[in-house]
């Protein structure tokens, strides 16, 4: 037997016994902990239960309270929070035998850190309070107690992230339901795992809240989407209507065909079951209809003009909403008279006028019988809108017409003359010289080609490098104002010129010489052979000699000019290239010079583009608070000397010399520069405007012209926006302009969101330069400017031209249906004042009315009338102030007009 068995054999019974008790002794302890522990694990999984499952906050708070409940004596129990700003507490649960909750909803924070609860967040630990203890703290001035005075009172601090979010109590007011440490120390562990469930709760309901939050905001947005469809879908259906008008002009067999599919294609945007067109005779007295489409039958014929409402329309060149009311009113007071053979008067009638050039040479209507097809004044308007797009097409598918009248004929011709040719060679030969002709002629004019005159140069070079002796030189001849004459008459007209202009230069140069047209209004000569420099004159002076003889073309006299830059072969070893390049750059010198001239290329020309390279190199380090100087240009009422407004210009201070925006500005564009200039000169503009110095009324408007690069990208844009609201200035006191030209250039959808959002924002948006290259009118229509500002080409020609007035007085008209304000440019003269007037403009700006003026130090743009800015006396003050007034804007979009 081994020694422990026999040590345990000599217990003896009793002792046995006793030591089995206090084996089963401690079994039964670790039984009651083991199930202590079971029931505090149910306990906290109920809680983490009922904060998955709970649908209120409040549901929570009974569900802790019942938990806790079951885990020890908790008839008074509360829960106290800190609101969200920390500065006083709620308590979302109160369940109290003596105590009212409604009496503790909030409590100020200082107050309640006073308290038992205070107390238990200052020391940041549980609590066993019996009432002597708190009437102990009470008495040391460490609480001032709440309430009613519990027996035992027991508090643990709930944390949340390491930060104090409230407090968990139960009380007991009884001496038979007292609190023991054991309990301290497991409400302390239940306290953790009720913050966790209502973190947790509140986390839910967080998400369910920005759940419901980004929902309502998709909802709005979807909303918003589909009504931007929606105007978009209508965009483009009008655009594919008009696009398919145009093509009509192309596709339609005869009139009647274009009338019909014109029907079917108005039909897309509006109701136009009855529909017609009436247009005037050639001498205007009569009417006619070359389509009508009414569903009762009636068919019109051509009257005499009488008083029905097409004349009602074509007197007044007014689109015209007619109902039965309206009707009744116009008949009263004798401006229209109802024809007895009319039959059924219509329920509604909406009629546009067709205007081509200002003049009136039609009607399109629609009309309806029925009562339940009631037409809208957006029907009225989109009736309108088209009646532009088929004015111009009718008069394209007149001109089609007579040109298929007139081809036809020349092909019969053809067709005969072809017949008598017999011999197959001999048409060969013919068709292979024409070839020949076609790649090395220039189409219009008959002359040699870039190809052909390249090969005769690279011949004059290979001659000259056998006898140096045999020198030879190049003009480069270009035309002044050819775009002008192009835009303004047509292509036709411009091609009529250029004929007569290769007719004149031809007959200037010599026997020998070599001349071609390199394309539009460019022609080089070839001079060849040349003893010295002045033969290359004499031949120069005799081409800008001829040139300035005035051209006939449709009826009217028109003056052009010529250009001319000369270079001479330096040797043998130059090259064509040279020669054309250094042609071209004394051309641009000439014209620089004041056109109508001739420059011979040399080392200052040379120095002059490496000075333009310089130039921009300097451009691109300037900065604009301190390498700019701001001018100003007031814009007038015309007929008072009311200041409705200032333009901002903008000059560039390089070291002493003051450049003009004509010889920077196309540099700022391309090196990016014009962004940054654009953003001051905004910047200054608010700073004046907050002066409250502009004019006798601080809200004039102050004019800004940007480059169109700001409307390419949306930061751009925003940044225009936030400049303007940082500045604390109203948009509607800021009006941004962009010139005509450069919109025309970029993408026309980006543009328009981007000056879209920007009338959004509160701007005032203008139209600069309006009619400088062909005055697109579709700018008018879908483009939403407050502004139009006629450029100074029709203001110059408007006072002395008839069809100058006509064009002004039909953007008139247009500006003022749409709600457009119209302002003029550069206004030099009295006649050009009035006339304006009498064509209806209102405003205007010009050295007439006031010249430019620069910002004095103080920064500020002084109060102004017309009296004292009218144009200065000085000379010399008065280039300066042509100069100006040649850069119409802060980035002075000033574009040599040819």
């Amino acid at each position: 037997m081994s020694e422990k068995n026999q040590g345990t054999s000599e217990l003896t019974p009793a002792t046995q016994i006793r030591r089995l008790e206090r084996v089963v002794a401690r079994l039964k302890v670790l039984t009651q902990k083991y199930r202590q522990a079971e029931v505090i694990q149910q306990a906290l999984f109920r809680i983490s239960e009922s904060a998955s499952s709970a649908q209120n906050m409040e549901q929570i708070y009974r569900d802790v309270h019942r938990i806790i409940g079951q885990l020890m004596t908790a008839k008074n129990f509360y829960i106290c929070l800190y609101t969200e700003d920390r500065k006083s507490f709620t308590f979302p649960y109160f369940i109290d035998q003596y105590d009212d909750a409604r009496m503790v909803a909030e409590v100020p924070a200082e107050a309640l850190m006073r308290g038992m609860t205070g107390y238990v967040l200052r020391r940041g630990e549980p609590i066993l309070c019996t009432k002597n203890d708190i009437e102990a703290l009470v008495e040391a001035g460490e609480v001032n107690f709440l309430g009613s005075l519990p027996v035992d009172w027991l508090g643990v601090p709930l944390i949340a992230n390491d930060e104090f979010i409230g407090a968990m109590v139960v009380q007991s007011y009884v001496e038979e339901m007292r609190y023991k440490t054991e309990d301290l120390e497991l409400l302390m562990f239940v306290s953790q795992h009720v913050v966790n469930a209502l973190e947790r709760f509140r986390h839910r309901e967080y998400l369910e809240s920005e759940v419901t939050k980004r929902t309502a905001e998709l909802r709005q947005t979807n909303v918003e989407l589909r009504s931007e469809i929606k105007e978009r879908e209508k965009a483009e259906l009008q655009n594919a209507v008009l696009f398919s008008i145009s093509e009509l002009t192309n596709t339609a067999e005869d009139m009647s065909t274009f009338y019909r599919q014109l029907h079917i294609e108005v039909s897309r945007l509006i109701q136009a079951e009855n529909f017609y067109i009436a247009l005037l005779t050639e001498n205007r007295q009569q009417v006619y209809f070359p389509y009508y489409a009414d569903e009762n039958g009636f068919q019109a014929r051509q009257r005499s003009l009488q008083k029905g409402l097409i004349e009602y329309v074509l007197r007044n060149r007014k689109p015209a909403y007619i109902d039965g009311k309206i009707r009744d009113s116009l008949v009263a007071k004798g401006e229209v008279v109802l024809s007895e053979a009319r039959g059924i008067l219509a329920h509604q009638w909406l009629g546009s006028p067709l205007m081509l050039d200002g003049r009136t040479f039609g009607v399109i209507a629609t009309q309806t019988y029925a009562k339940d097809k009631p037409f809208s004044r957006e029907d009225l308007e989109l009736l309108n809108f088209v009646a532009h797009h088929v004015s111009v097409a009718i008069d394209r598918r007149r001109a089609s017409e007579q040109l298929a009248k007139a081809n036809s004929f020349l092909e019969k011709r053809i067709a005969e003359r072809t017949e008598e040719l017999v011999e197959e060679i001999e048409r060969r030969k013919e068709i292979e010289a024409q070839l020949y002709h076609d790649a090395h002629h220039d189409n219009l004019t008959g002359l040699p080609n870039r190809a052909m005159f390249a090969d005769r140069v690279n011949q004059a070079l290979a001659r000259q490098k056998r006898q140096p002796k045999d020198n030879f030189a190049l003009l480069f001849v270009d035309l002044d104002r050819f775009k002008n004459i192009n835009d303004t008459l047509g292509h036709s007209a411009g091609d009529e010129f250029l004929l007569e202009v290769a007719r004149r230069i031809h007959g200037a140069i010599r026997e020998p010489d070599f001349l071609a047209r390199l394309g539009g209004d460019e022609f080089v000569i070839l001079l060849e052979p040349v003893k010295t420099v002045d033969d290359t004159k004499d031949v120069a002076s005799r081409i800008i000699e001829v040139m300035k003889a005035p051209f006939r073309l449709n009826g009217q006299e028109h003056f052009s000019g010529a250009s001319i830059g000369i270079a001479t072969c330096r040797g043998p070893d130059d090259t064509t290239d040279r020669l054309l390049r250094d042609a071209d750059a004394a051309m641009y010198e000439a014209k620089n010079l004041g056109r109508g001239r001739y420059v011979v290329f040399d080392e200052a020309i040379r120095s002059g583009l490496v000075d333009a390279l310089n130039q921009e190199a300097a451009l691109r380090h300037a900065k604009a608070k301190e390498d700019f100087r701001l001018w100003y240009q007031p814009i007038f009422a015309l007929n008072s000397d009311t200041i409705e407004g200032y333009e901002m210009l903008v000059r560039w201070q390089r070291g002493k010399q003051t450049v003009l925006p004509g010889e920077f500005m196309a540099l700022a564009e391309r090196s990016g520069a014009i962004i940054e200039i654009d953003l001051w000169v905004l910047s200054e503009a608010c700073r004046l405007m907050k002066t409250r110095k502009v004019g006798a009324d601080a809200t004039v408007p102050i004019h800004v012209n940007l480059c169109v690069q700001h409307l390419l990208r949306p930061r751009h844009v925003q940044s225009l926006i936030d400049l303007v609201a940082s500045k604390k200035v109203p948009y509607k006191n800021i009006v941004l302009e962009f010139d005509e030209d450069s919109l025309q250039k970029e993408d026309s959808r980006r543009i328009l969101a981007s000056l879209r959002k920007l009338k959004e924002a509160g701007f005032l948006l203008a139209l600069d330069d309006f009619g400088r290259i062909t005055g697109p009118l579709h700018f008018i229509y879908n483009y939403p400017f407050d502004i139009i500002k006629l450029d100074r080409n029709f203001v110059a020609q408007v006072d002395r031209k008839d069809r100058a007035q006509a064009m002004v007085r039909h953007i008139v008209t247009l500006c003022k249906e749409l709600g457009i304000e119209l302002s003029a440019e550069g206004i030099e003269t009295d006649s050009q004042r009035k006339e304006l007037e009498l064509l209806g403009v209102t405003k205007g700006q010009g050295i007439l009315l006031s010249p430019a003026r620069t910002i004095e130090g103080t920064h500020t743009i002084p109060l102004a009338t017309r009296a004292q800015h009218g144009k200065p006396e000085n000379n010399q003050d008065a280039d300066q102030d042509d100069d100006a007034q040649s850069a119409t804007s802060a980035t002075s979009r000033v574009t040599e007009q040819d």
